[in-house]
């Protein structure tokens, strides 16, 4: 079987000691679960354009892009996504929800009482295992 190629780059946007998370909207493939704002990578961009364009896009901010955090396959039904988790702690403009059914701002503790989009699941088991990878949260 051949699986469908699709990058995608997700923005992980940590400010007051929260991550902001989207929940994705009716008429979306996996509406009514939760994810880390981004989106696919287009032709000839590269990851960290595409989560600044994605995060435009979808949030109306100039996000600063401080670091990738993980980049991992994922394999849903019949494709095969490589996703990119950026952290992003700076940016300009306020954020304005373009595509989200609703945004929430929540503690890294809590991640877990939410339902994610699968592709996140990983992500989320690792930065709850190792929370020192998000530079912007002070753990106590």
């Amino acid at each position: 079987m051949k699986f469908l190629f699709v990058p995608v780059a997700s923005g992980v946007i940590v400010k007051n000691n929260k991550i902001l998370i989207g929940l994705r909207a009716e008429g979306d493939t996996g509406a009514g679960m939760w994810e880390f704002p981004g989106g696919k990578i287009e032709l000839n961009e590269s990851s960290v354009s595409a989560v600044k364009r994605e995060l435009s896009e979808e949030l109306n901010i100039e996000a600063i892009v401080n670091q990738k955090i993980m980049k991992y396959l994922h394999k849903f039904k019949n494709t095969c996504y490589e996703i990119s988790f950026f952290e992003i702690n700076k940016f300009s403009g306020s954020i304005k929800n373009n595509v989200h059914d609703d945004l929430q701002w929540v503690e890294l503790a809590s991640l877990k009482k939410y339902r994610f989009i699968s592709g996140d699941l990983l992500f989320i088991d690792r930065i709850l295992e190792n929370p020192t990878l998000l530079n912007g949260l002070t753990i106590n």
